[in-house]
């Protein structure tokens, strides 16, 4: 059976792994978006025939994002999506007080970790409401972060990243509220999932790695390649009972 992926922000870290994880199954087909295909080199390397690579900034205009899928969906999959997974995000000097945080800061990252999934929701719904797959249920996953916790699980300033995640946190949850209203039965037990994918040795985690003693607080680290594989396994096994749940890589369900 074929399964088809919408992956953001595939060019690096967590995304690349996903990638390049999902489309190693020549069952798949796997869109993976960059912002800047010059910069996707290592993506591009994979050369794999069921990888089709899209050059779309999540903060783009909404006109802009949806005429960029228009030609690769039409060409590689005209029935649609079956699995969007939101992984394009930022996090710039991050380690801050909000007395340290500028409005440029939270602007920034409101834009590409809350307001761009938003858009990117917005433009692929007309492909993903398509029913593809009559027995494998439509699947919304949002790459979060355990500093969107509301109860501050992570012991340290988080100032605009940890607010923006919050959000998108809560962005999910409406998600899963509307879609009980569709018309659409698919759509209406589709599965909407936020994953904190664990605190993952990256370049954009590189100023918190080298602040903190993540050990002091028995937190562990672990690479983008193990926080991938979980994170498949992860929606590999999703059920309609995970639905507006938050889930970490390992499996663990928090409160909001």
């Amino acid at each position: 059976m074929t399964i088809t992926y919408f992956l953001t922000g595939a060019n690096r870290g967590i995304g690349f792994e996903l990638a390049k994880h999902l489309s190693a199954d020549s069952n798949n087909i796997v869109f993976a978006t960059t912002r800047s295909l010059a910069n996707a080199t290592a993506l591009q390397d994979l050369n794999r025939s069921n990888l089709h690579i899209i050059e779309y900034d999540v903060t783009s205009p909404l006109e802009t994002m949806k005429k960029a899928l228009v030609e690769p969906f039409e060409k590689y999959s005209p029935n649609g999506v079956d699995v969007i997974i939101l992984n394009a995000g930022i996090s710039k000097d991050a380690v801050r007080s909000i007395l340290q945080t500028t409005e440029a800061d939270l602007q920034e990252h409101y834009a590409v970790n809350a307001i761009g999934p938003v858009k990117v929701y917005q433009s692929l719904f007309p492909y993903w409401s398509k029913k593809v797959n009559p027995e494998t249920a439509k699947k919304l996953i949002l790459v979060s972060s355990g500093a969107g916790f509301v109860h501050n699980y992570y012991p340290f300033p988080t100032s605009h990243y940890g607010p923006s995640k919050a959000a998108l946190n809560h962005i999910s949850r409406h998600i899963a509220f509307d879609h009980t209203s569709s018309e659409l039965d698919h759509i209406k037990n589709s599965i909407v999932v936020p994953i904190n994918p664990g605190i993952v040795v990256t370049n954009m985690s590189e100023e918190a790695v080298k602040t903190f003693d993540f050990e002091k607080f028995s937190l562990q680290l672990i690479t983008p390649e193990e926080s991938a594989s979980s994170i498949i396994k992860l929606i590999n096994g999703l059920e309609q009972k995970d639905n507006d749940t938050f889930i970490s890589y390992d499996g663990t369900r928090y409160s909001w």
